[in-house]
């Protein structure tokens, strides 16, 4: 647990909002973050209570398009309350535009309709985990090296078409480049899904999980406990894509996170 704590401290720079609560200095639209509760106390975030770790650590993250400021509210072991406000800095969102994709994958076909609605199906279930487990506490490795392609949260259009803003970061990488887990923890999903191909999804703990698409091979099987560094599969361009990349998220529950930000330089 002491080298866990460490790697926190390393990671997340925390500031002292009281005596025992503490949040990160610095907050980002889309970022990922880990904070400190006093012992005994409870931290509500967003109208849900924050599990925390055996030591009072507790992950969360922010919207895309989260609000200048956001508020925690501290219950103490006593009964007592107290919120506490944090200035969160906007992020600068550009605009991709993607030509030469197979129109089936831009506007699919009514036959495939059903496969997609059962490929979120399984994404939904597998981004549920609520582990005890901790790995989110390190620092992150690349999954991969190479240009990045593609930026959270940019506007998308396909063909021509408006599409959502992108939902993760684009690595691109020759085909066959071995993709690595930035994180240790346990696989929740290999499938074959309709538009992010290859895809595994690993769970962190305590509602932390990433998602690792386009893979031309799969080293890895669901159930699987990994290490960080542990091998996951190629770099491919399965799914709707137009060359060789991983398209990488993160998420913490159902909010979609920019791993970017949580990047050491490179």
């Amino acid at each position: 647990m002491k080298r866990l704590l460490f790697f926190i401290l390393l990671v997340f720079p925390l500031m002292a909002l009281a005596d025992d609560f503490r949040v990160p200095e610095q907050l980002v639209q889309g970022g990922f973050y880990v904070g400190k509760a006093p012992e005994g106390g409870e931290v509500w975030f967003k109208g849900r209570q924050l599990r925390t770790t055996p030591a009072g650590y507790f992950p969360f993250g922010l919207n895309w398009k989260e609000e200048k400021q956001v508020t925690f509210r501290l219950v103490n072991g006593d009964g007592s309350e107290k919120e506490y406000a944090v200035a969160v800095q906007a992020q600068k969102y550009d605009t991709s535009v993607v030509d030469g994709l197979p129109p089936k994958m831009v506007t699919p076909p009514p036959e495939v309709q059903e496969r997609i609605r059962q490929d979120a199906l399984k994404v939904n279930a597998a981004r549920k985990s609520d582990s005890d487990l901790s790995d989110f506490g390190k620092p992150m490795v690349w999954p991969v090296k190479g240009r990045i392609s593609g930026h959270f949260g940019n506007h998308r259009i396909l063909n021509g078409k408006p599409r959502s803003p992108h939902t993760g970061m684009d690595i691109a990488a020759p085909e066959g480049t071995p993709v690595v887990a930035p994180w240790g923890g346990r696989v929740t999903l290999v499938a074959d899904l309709y538009y992010t191909g290859n895809t595994v999804i690993i769970d962190h703990g305590y509602g932390v999980s990433t998602v690792y698409c386009h893979l031309s091979s799969v080293a890895v099987e669901e159930g699987q406990e990994i290490g960080q560094g542990a091998d996951l599969g190629k770099v491919g361009m399965t799914g709707r894509a137009t060359g060789p990349h991983l398209h990488w998220g993160l998420n913490w529950y159902g909010e979609r996170l920019n791993p970017e930000l949580s990047l050491p330089a490179s």
